[in-house]
C-alpha cells in the first residue's frame, strides 16, 4: 500500500472517453500535464494558441499555463491524460526529458506531438501499463512506473525530434543535394551514391526530395541534362558530341529525353537554332 500511496502523490493518469454537455473551462495546474487525444471532434487553447486537434496528437502543457478543451460535437470525446509531479521529478531521466520537450516545443512555438499507426498503438500500450503499475499493489509497481513514464517521455520526445529535423533539415539537405547535382550533372551520381555522399538512407532522401522539388531525383538530373544539351546545341556543338558531354549512356536515351522535354529531336533543336536570323 505504500507504494500506492507514494505513486498517487507523484503522478496521476487517466483514460476517459464520454460525451460532454458541459462546457470545461480554463484552468491551470502547477505540474506538467502530458495530454494524448485518441477521438472525438476537439479544439484544444492553451494561452493564445489553438489546435485542432486529430487522433494520436499530443499536448505537452507546461505548469502554469491556461489551457482548455472545447467539444466541438456529441461524439465521445476520449483521451489520455497524464499528470507528474512530486518524486517522481527527481528523476533525472524523468526530469531531463521533460526539460528536452519543454526546449524543443517553444523553440518550434509549438505544444504538438502527433502519432499515427504503429506508434500511436505502442504509445496507447505504455499509457495502458503505466494504468496497470497505479493500481498495483507490488513492491516494485514504483519503479515500474517510473520506466513507463521514461518510455512515453522519449516517445514524445523522440517525435518532437523528428518534426524540428524534418522542418529544418529539407531545404539544408536538399539545397546541398540540388548543387551537388548541379556540379556533376554530367557524371549524374547515382541514388546510392547521393545517400552514401550525404549520410542518409536512399528512402529518405527520395521522399524528402520529392517533398520539396515536386519531383523526383532521376526527372531532375534529366531536366539538367537536357538544358546543358540545348545550352550546347545552341551553341553549335553537334548532337552526339552532346550526348556524349551530358552524360546520357547512348544515344537513343539522349533522343527520348530531348523530345520528352523540348517536343524536338537535338537535329531538329539544332536546325532550328542555326536557321534564327
Amino acid at each position: 500500500m505504500l507504494y500506492n500511496k507514494v505513486m498517487k502523490t507523484d503522478f496521476h493518469i487517466s483514460h476517459n472517453k464520454e460525451s460532454y454537455t458541459k462546457p470545461i473551462y480554463f484552468h491551470s495546474h502547477d505540474f506538467c500535464e502530458i495530454y494524448l487525444f485518441a477521438d472525438g471532434k476537439v479544439k484544444y487553447y492553451i494561452e493564445n494558441e489553438s489546435y485542432a486537434l486529430s487522433k494520436g496528437d499530443v499536448l505537452v502543457i507546461q505548469p502554469g499555463l491556461l489551457h482548455r478543451p472545447v467539444i466541438e460535437s456529441d461524439a465521445p470525446y476520449e483521451r489520455y491524460v497524464l499528470w507528474i509531479y512530486g518524486s517522481f521529478l527527481a528523476n533525472e531521466g524523468i526530469r531531463s526529458l521533460i526539460s528536452e520537450i519543454y526546449g524543443l516545443t517553444e523553440e518550434k512555438n509549438t505544444r504538438l506531438a502527433s502519432f499515427s499507426g504503429v506508434d500511436f498503438k505502442r504509445l496507447t500500450a505504455l499509457f495502458d501499463r503505466l494504468a496497470e503499475c497505479y493500481a498495483s499493489d507490488r513492491g516494485n509497481a514504483r519503479y515500474a512506473a517510473e520506466g513507463c513514464i521514461l518510455l512515453i517521455l522519449d516517445e514524445i520526445a523522440g517525435a518532437l525530434r523528428n518534426s524540428a529535423r524534418n522542418a529544418s533539415e529539407p531545404s539544408d539537405l536538399i539545397g546541398n543535394v540540388i548543387a551537388y547535382l548541379n556540379q556533376n550533372i554530367a557524371s549524374a551520381p547515382s541514388l546510392d551514391e547521393l545517400s552514401a555522399h550525404f549520410f542518409v538512407s536512399k528512402y529518405y532522401l527520395s521522399h524528402r526530395f520529392r517533398e520539396h522539388t515536386r519531383t523526383t531525383i532521376h526527372q531532375y538530373i534529366l531536366m539538367k541534362k537536357v538544358n546543358l544539351a540545348k545550352h550546347l546545341l545552341e551553341n553549335g556543338a553537334p548532337p552526339q558530341e552532346v550526348c556524349d558531354k551530358c552524360g546520357f549512356s547512348t544515344y537513343s536515351n539522349f533522343y527520348k529525353a530531348f523530345v520528352s522535354q523540348t517536343g524536338a529531336s537535338p537535329r531538329e533543336f539544332s536546325s532550328k537554332e542555326k536557321a534564327r536570323p
